[in-house]
C-alpha cells in the first residue's frame, strides 16, 4: 500500500512545477497602453510572461520594445491559428498555460465592460 508522501512525490514528477510563476499579461486600449513595455520588463523579472494585446492598445506601444523572451500574441494569432476542428486554440492554450492573468494597464471603460458583463 502507498503512503500519502510516496503518492505526492509522483504526482510532483507527473507534472513538474515551473520555476517561476506563469503570468498572462494583457493590454487593453487606452492610453495607459504605453506603460505596457514597462509592466513586461517589471514582471519578467521574477515570472514567466507572455502577453496579449488588443488591436487597440497596440497603438501605445511597439511590440519591438517589449524584452526579447516575451512573445506577444494579438487578434491575428487568435484566428490564424485554428483551422479545423481538432487544432488547438489559442486562448484555451494559454488559459492552460497561465497561473494567473493580470490586465494591466486596465482602462475604466474595459473595467467597466467586464465587471457589467458585458461583450464588446
Amino acid at each position: 500500500m502507498a503512503t500519502s508522501e510516496s503518492v505526492q512525490d509522483n504526482l510532483m514528477l507527473d507534472y513538474p512545477q515551473p520555476s517561476k510563476p506563469r503570468v498572462l499579461l494583457a493590454a487593453s486600449g487606452s492610453v495607459a497602453a504605453i506603460k505596457f513595455e514597462s509592466l513586461c520588463r517589471s514582471f519578467s523579472e521574477w515570472a514567466e510572461v507572455r502577453a496579449v494585446a488588443t488591436e487597440a492598445s497596440m497603438h501605445f506601444f511597439d511590440k519591438s520594445s517589449l524584452p526579447s523572451g516575451i512573445v506577444l500574441y494579438t487578434d491575428d494569432d487568435e484566428w490564424s491559428t485554428w483551422n479545423k476542428i481538432g487544432d488547438e486554440v489559442l486562448h484555451i492554450e494559454l488559459r492552460k498555460w497561465a497561473d494567473i492573468m493580470v490586465i494591466a494597464p486596465l482602462s475604466a471603460n474595459t473595467l467597466a465592460k467586464h465587471s457589467s458583463g458585458c461583450k464588446k
